[in-house]
């Protein structure tokens, strides 16, 4: 217990000068994925509590080895100096809380509801299984992420989302397939090797294919399965359910 309270001491007792000199390397080689000020983009929101690293060590050592299961590069270009800066910065947007603008959460579960979207997604267990699961996703995206997701679903794909990643492979990627007999499949890749393909349609149902029983394979990157809801919903609406999003998994 000591050495606990000891180490989140130290960890709170960032100096300063390493805080803001790390401000730039973190944009410069952590934004893209995580966004401006850590609020989150195809990385996770890093505005919140950092369960993997949960001590400088941890934090230090996930930066420059990367988590491959994740799909997070290491970062190799930093001299231990600027480690330990991009370190202190990166910990002092745990420190921080994600804003979400305008929108009331509990109208946003029922919009949530009436629109179909618990068809292809899970929270807390309940719902479809064709698009990503929810229950945690206002821990690890932040309210612009999900808003973009909202209106412009291909623009942001899952990324980092499946507990067992399928080889590094794009997450959900729609794919269209037509069998050498005409029958034709659109639906999310779930895996795929040199010979065999799987897919999982709309109606939440699996489907696997030899490719050699294949007359045509189109993978459409860039696209997603989920429709935009920019004309489906007011921009209240898209305001309230991104407010809800953004609570789910604890994010204030």
């Amino acid at each position: 217990m000591f050495v606990s309270i000891l180490a989140i001491g130290l960890t709170l007792a960032q100096n300063p000068a390493d805080i803001q000199q790390g401000k730039p390397l973190f944009e410069g080689l952590c934004a893209d994925c995580h966004g401006f000020e850590g609020t989150g983009g195809r990385g996770p929101n890093l505005n919140r509590p950092l369960t993997r690293a949960q001590d400088d060590d941890a934090l230090r050592a996930i930066i420059s080895d990367g988590l491959p299961d994740r799909g997070m590069p290491r970062v190799r270009r930093t001299t231990p100096n600027e480690l330990r800066q991009l370190v202190a910065y990166v910990r002092s947007l745990g420190r921080a809380a994600s804003s979400v603008r305008g929108g009331d959460a509990q109208k946003g579960s029922a919009v949530y509801q009436r629109s179909g979207c618990a068809s292809c997604h899970v929270v807390q267990g309940l719902g479809g299984t064709t698009g990503p699961e929810l229950t945690s996703i206002g821990s690890q995206r932040g309210p612009d992420y999900l808003r973009q997701a909202l209106i412009d679903p291909g623009a942001v794909l899952p990324h980092g989302t499946l507990a067992v990643p399928a080889r590094n492979l794009d997450e959900f990627l729609p794919v269209r397939v037509v069998t050498r007999d005409g029958r034709e499949v659109r639906g999310a890749r779930i895996n795929e090797d040199t010979f065999t393909i799987q897919l999982r349609d709309s109606n939440g149902q699996l489907h696997s294919f030899r490719k050699a029983d294949l007359g045509q394979i189109e993978k459409e990157f860039g696209k997603s399965l989920m429709p935009s809801f920019k004309d489906r919903l007011s921009a209240s609406e898209v305001d309230d359910l991104t407010a809800w999003l953004s609570s789910l998994g604890g994010a204030k």
